[in-house]
């Protein structure tokens, strides 16, 4: 999915930083390469071949060598926050699961995303002044905040993303920036900022998707249609959400067989989910449009 995919460019990114280690008198000659370097560098490798569990122990190793080691810090960050969403996915996606289980089961997920906040905030410690990894930190705060729904957070911490000079996935910040406007209700700033940051990568699939959902809300279902189909239309986007905006945007559009395809197109992407429980409302030779004005505000998927 799109927030597993997000997080391994931003590992990606993490294990290609340069080390900001140079002393000639140093036991390994003055390259750089400490030993919290090595089990950072083995946990990168662990992380993009799914060996969580041997990334997260690498990463323990190397935090036991140098407690201040960013870039430890703000993998294990990435591996705490994939932990958590895959619970909450579990039962909202791969099924709409309802029971005290799946409840304890978001209970660790929440968990797991507050020991991914501490991770984050420790790495934005431990960075110098002006390294990229302080911005991408910054940004999974603001992921991790949107999960709390501390929306005023999320403002503060994506623009303190923005803020860094060498932070460069400024598209990612500017889309969570704007979706915590959305969801404080204010679509003005939410349109300028998620528009921004599909100007910067229109290949960007979360901030399109929600784009399509704050035009959707502001009344403008031609544009909500128009995002909400690029998105859906592209194999390397699978946000089933964005399959129920194309649906409710053509049913205001008077489009009933097009609204009857996205809404089937939305149920078969993942049929068991919460959301397919939704879409499939809407199917059927007499959809009900009650709901057509009152539309869900949307996935939690992340940038």
């Amino acid at each position: 999915m799109w927030f597993v995919a997000g997080l391994c460019s931003a590992a990606a990114a993490v294990g290609c930083s340069a080390r900001q280690r140079n002393d000639p008198a140093a036991p390994d000659g003055g390259s750089g390469t400490s030993a919290a370097d090595k089990h950072y560098d083995v946990a990168v490798g662990s992380f993009h071949n799914g060996m969580f569990e041997d990334a997260k122990m690498q990463l323990e190793r190397a935090l036991s060598v140098d407690p201040a080691h960013a870039d430890s810090h703000y993998l294990m960050g990435v591996l705490l926050l994939n932990e958590g969403r895959t619970m909450v996915d579990a039962v909202e996606i791969e099924r709409c699961l309802t029971d005290e289980a799946a409840d304890h089961q978001r209970g660790r997920a929440e968990q797991l995303h507050k020991e991914a906040r501490a991770a984050f905030t420790a790495a934005v410690e431990h960075y110098d002044e002006g390294a990229a990894g302080r911005g991408r930190a910054f940004n999974s705060l603001a992921v991790v905040d949107l999960f709390f729904h501390a929306e005023e957070s999320a403002i503060t911490e994506a623009r303190s993303a923005l803020a860094e000079q060498f932070y460069t996935d400024r598209y990612s910040a500017l889309a969570n920036l704007g979706w915590a406007f959305y969801k404080q209700g204010n679509l003005v700033e939410a349109t300028t900022e998620l528009r921004q940051a599909v100007m910067i990568n229109p290949d960007y699939c979360v901030g399109r998707y929600r784009l399509a959902q704050v035009y959707l809300d502001s009344e403008r279902p031609d544009l909500a249609l128009e995002h909400a189909e690029v998105v859906a239309s592209d194999d390397r986007c699978p946000i089933q959400d964005a399959h129920r905006i194309a649906g409710v945007a053509n049913l205001r559009l008077g489009r009933a067989d097009a609204a009857q395809g996205a809404f089937e197109s939305c149920v078969a992407l993942a049929p068991r989910s919460c959301l397919a429980v939704d879409c499939s409302r809407f199917l059927g030779p007499a959809p009900d449009t009650s709901v057509i004005a009152a539309p869900s505000l949307g996935g939690s998927h992340s940038g």
